[in-house]
């Protein structure tokens, strides 16, 4: 009972020098909070004003008429196409006749019409072909040979369809063009592990919950830093002394201090996963796709526990190291430690299935504290809600665990004076 006065009366005083600690509020939970959203609209301001030169060089310049189909094509009709399209979307175009414009290095994509391209396009034996130029390393030429692609695809489509009904009236018979187009097709169908069909949105929330994983990455770091300061620093300004003689106990000093770091923690988690929210909808509004859908409440509470359990064992297991050392900047780099290690397993968990890996790669894993963290993310988005709650039960425990370890390897000589 009497610790846990002490601790209460603590864990106000390491708040309330939080609080006061603008500088800490404003990078561990402004700017999170502000950083992904600021990305969303600068990234999609600055995709717009990119200017991308696209030439268009008809090399044809012809219209050919197929008796035997009764077609008329020209590549004039192409070009229009083309150009209709691209202004719509934005683009800078220019007409050509001489293909040495691509070598133009202000020319970002280039589509060139081939003569013989109007012959070619109504033949039965051939196919017309259309080259397209794109700059290596320009990222927005390629939305722009995308946009191109679009048009000469469905260019394409059209054609074949009045081929095909050519066809049908001189043969006399009933064709239907996908038939002939694509004799063979294939249709794929969103389940879930049970074979239920996936709810809309399904694979985006899944998308969703592996950039939380990756978010995990950027929580342990300021939680790590407040400890540090909260001992190596206080020990530099001498306070750590008048805390030690206070009637408090020297675990309910170092309890106060981690629970503080865990809530902190815990906030920047919070901002990190609004501002995550907040871009979702910023894109949404930009991209016109209803992504806001795929925000679940559940899982951002399940990110938020996860968080605080994981900054928990994070600065548990850098703790021991840090009251040995003397000063700020061997702390910052044995804390520095620890948490590269957490961004190794939480970048991996982005790219990686965690659970679905074979019991023999897995198993061993699980000594590792990240490696639950990532499970109870993984395992709640494919519908293991029993082994999701079993994975953030060991992550509480082994991260309680190790608190009461690494507080009793300290002892108030080693809190003072370190060693090295």
């Amino acid at each position: 009972m009497r610790t846990t006065y002490f601790i209460r009366v603590l864990m106000w005083k390491e708040l309330t020098d939080l609080i006061r600690d603008k500088k800490t509020l404003f990078t561990s939970i402004l700017l999170p909070l502000i950083m992904l959203p600021l990305i969303g609209l600068l990234g999609v301001a600055l995709v717009t004003q990119q200017p991308v030169l696209i030439a268009i060089i008809d090399l044809d310049n012809t219209s050919y008429h197929n008796d035997y189909l009764n077609i008329t094509y020209n590549s004039s009709w192409v070009v229009h196409n083309l150009t209709h399209v691209l202004s719509r979307y934005g683009y800078n175009y220019t007409i050509s006749s001489n293909e040495s414009i691509v070598k133009n290095p202000k020319i970002d994509l280039a589509v060139v019409i081939p003569k013989g391209f109007a012959k070619n396009s109504t033949l039965l034996n051939t196919t017309a072909r259309v080259i397209i130029y794109r700059k290596a390393g320009v990222q927005a030429a390629e939305r722009a040979e995308a946009t191109v692609n679009s048009v000469l695809y469905y260019l394409s489509m059209k054609l074949s369809d009045e081929k095909i009904n050519s066809l049908s009236k001189i043969l006399n018979i009933t064709i239907i063009p996908q038939a002939l187009r694509k004799p063979i097709q294939s249709r794929t169908e969103v389940v879930t592990i049970t074979g239920v069909p996936a709810q809309p949105g399904f694979e985006l929330k899944a998308a969703f919950a592996r950039i939380l994983v990756l978010a995990l990455s950027f929580v342990v770091t300021p939680a790590a830093s407040y400890v540090i300061d909260g001992i190596v620093g206080e020990r530099e300004r001498k306070t750590m002394e008048l805390l030690i003689s206070s009637p408090a106990s020297l675990n309910s000093i170092i309890y106060s201090k981690m629970i503080a770091a865990t809530i902190l923690g815990l906030i920047t988690a919070v901002a990190d996963a609004l501002g995550l929210v907040a871009y979702m909808f910023l894109l949404s509004i930009a991209s016109g796709i209803g992504l806001g859908v795929i925000v679940d409440p559940m899982l951002l509470l399940i990110h938020s526990i996860t968080a605080f359990f994981t900054i928990l064992a994070t600065i548990t297991i850098a703790l021991p190291f840090i009251t040995r050392t003397k000063g700020i900047r061997s702390a910052s780099n044995i804390a520095g430690i620890v948490t590269t290690i957490g961004i190794v397993f939480f970048f991996t968990g982005f790219l990686v299935d965690y659970i679905r890996l074979p019991p023999e790669i897995l198993y061993p894993l699980y000594i590792v504290p990240y490696v639950h963290s990532i499970l109870v993310i993984q395992s709640y988005m494919l519908g293991y809600v029993l082994r999701s709650i079993l994975h953030i039960s060991v992550l509480a425990i082994v991260s309680i665990g190790l608190l009461v370890l690494a507080t009793k390897t300290i002892n108030t000589e080693k809190l003072l004076i370190a060693q090295s």
